[in-house]
């Protein structure tokens, strides 16, 4: 851990490191993860579009740390390894496919509101200090998460629409 955080560029660039280690695992684990147990081809496009996304986050933030003046670097993230594990135990537990899909929603839900809190807060911190180039690549992958959370939502709010027509109908057939 650290010792006391005595400015605001020493929290910017922990918190910048957390953000780095965040969408490197994302890249690596977490997202091909959840392509593969999704279910539903919509849910599984949007996921792969949000891959595409992430990739395109991490070279980002390597831009970040370069326009600040420091070499690009993890610090372990522990809020994204909580969230990786209740996704786990999520989909392990889930048979139903679209039940399974629920659980991926909310799940990525989760991740997507972490990301957005922590772009927002780097976005303003960046502001604060100087660093407008920063800030505005910053700004940039903030406003992706957001849309990337909203999609996740459209798509939860289809599936579970649909899954009731279905119920419907089934049930008017008695």
């Amino acid at each position: 851990m650290f010792g006391k955080i005595k400015s605001l560029r020493e929290l910017f660039e922990i918190e910048l490191g957390y953000a780095y280690d965040c969408e490197k695992k994302l890249v690596e684990k977490g997202l091909p993860g959840m392509i593969e147990n999704a279910g539903s081809s919509e849910l599984r496009a949007a996921l792969e579009h949000h891959l595409q996304e992430t990739r395109t986050h991490v070279t980002r933030l390597e831009r970040v740390f370069s326009s600040i003046g420091i070499e690009p670097r993890t610090e372990s993230n522990a809020v994204l390894g909580e969230l990786t594990s209740a996704a786990k135990d999520s989909v392990s537990h889930t048979e139903d496919s679209l039940l399974r899909d629920a659980a991926l929603i909310v799940n990525g839900n989760f991740v997507e509101h972490y990301e957005i809190a922590l772009y927002g807060s780097l976005a303003a911190f960046a502001k604060s200090l100087g660093f407008q180039d920063a800030a505005q690549l910053l700004n940039q992958t903030l406003a992706e998460e957001k849309k990337a959370d909203a999609k996740l939502s459209e798509i939860g709010e289809t599936l579970l629409a649909n899954q009731a027509g279905r119920r419907q109908t089934a049930g008017a057939g008695n």
